[in-house]
Parts: C-alpha cells; structure tokens; sequence
C-alpha cells in the first residue's frame, strides 16, 4: 500500500475516491453526500488517500481546522490498518482532531473510539434525514496514548 496527500486545490484521486464513497452508500447506507457537495469539500481541503495497484483502498478529507469531513475505507479491506493509517496521517498537521458520525453507524463509533477519539456530545437531528449524530475529538496527548497502549498489546 502507498499513501499520498493531496493538499488543498487538488482533485487528484477523486473520481476513484468518489467510487469507494458510493459504494458504501450503496451497500451501508453511509456517506449520502452530493457529487456536488463531496467534490467541493474534496477540492477544497487536504485529501489522505491510501492506495493499491488496483486503486483507492481508502481515504479522508480533512479540513485545515482539523475537522475529519469525510473517512471510508473500501468494505473488503477493513481491518488491515488502512483507517488508522489515515487518522494517524491526519492527525500529523493537526493538534486535534474532530468528526461527526451518525449514531447508527456504530463500527465507526468503535473505530474512532479505539483510535483514542472521546465522544464529546450527541447532537439532534444532524443529518438531513433526521438522524442524530455523535460529536468526537481526539487531541494530539490522546494519540500518543493510543499508541503507546497498542504498542504494549501488540496491535498495529
């Protein structure tokens, strides 16, 4: 696997990443974002994207402020590191870092949860369809907790 960055401005990857997006839409129900919507937060902020011969295996887009707008990781190649790659490569220009998820959506709950993330608050119907969503942060300290704690279990 490889992983570029690709900074504000760019649309590198992002028809490919487009497709990973809807295809989780399309068999999870997640990231019911526009075309419209998606490509312009993309274009607009720093893009993380991990990638194999066969393409874009996952990605975030993160803005300047540290807010995760977006993260998806291809369903076949969930649990091999590539969300935590993500973060981590996220987390290196930010002191903290930030998302929403739905309340649903409780593998990304767990995710973001055992890469040190802390539920802040539960925000009322967030989303357009009404769905209340769960606010999360993780501060740089945290990062290094979490991987300290990995490092003594042996995990990744």
């Amino acid at each position: 696997m490889r992983y570029e960055r690709s900074p504000p401005d760019g649309t590198s990857y992002l028809d490919e990443v487009w497709e990973v997006k809807q295809q989780i839409r399309r068999e999870e129900g997640f990231l019911r974002q526009t075309w419209d919507f998606f490509s312009s937060s993309y274009e607009r902020n720093a893009a993380h994207v991990v990638l194999e011969d066969d393409g874009v295996v996952g990605f975030a887009v993160v803005r300047g402020d540290g807010y995760v707008l977006f993260l998806a990781v291809h369903p076949d190649r969930r649990g091999e590191g590539v969300g935590r790659t993500l973060v981590e490569k996220a987390a290196e220009n930010h002191d903290k870092l930030t998302c929403h998820t739905r309340v649903s959506n409780q593998n990304a709950v767990e995710f973001y949860r055992h890469l040190g993330f802390e539920v802040e608050r539960r925000v009322g119907n967030y989303y357009q369809d009404g769905e209340t969503a769960i606010y999360l942060s993780r501060d740089r300290s945290t990062s290094l907790r979490s991987r300290i704690t990995d490092a003594i279990k042996g995990e990744d």
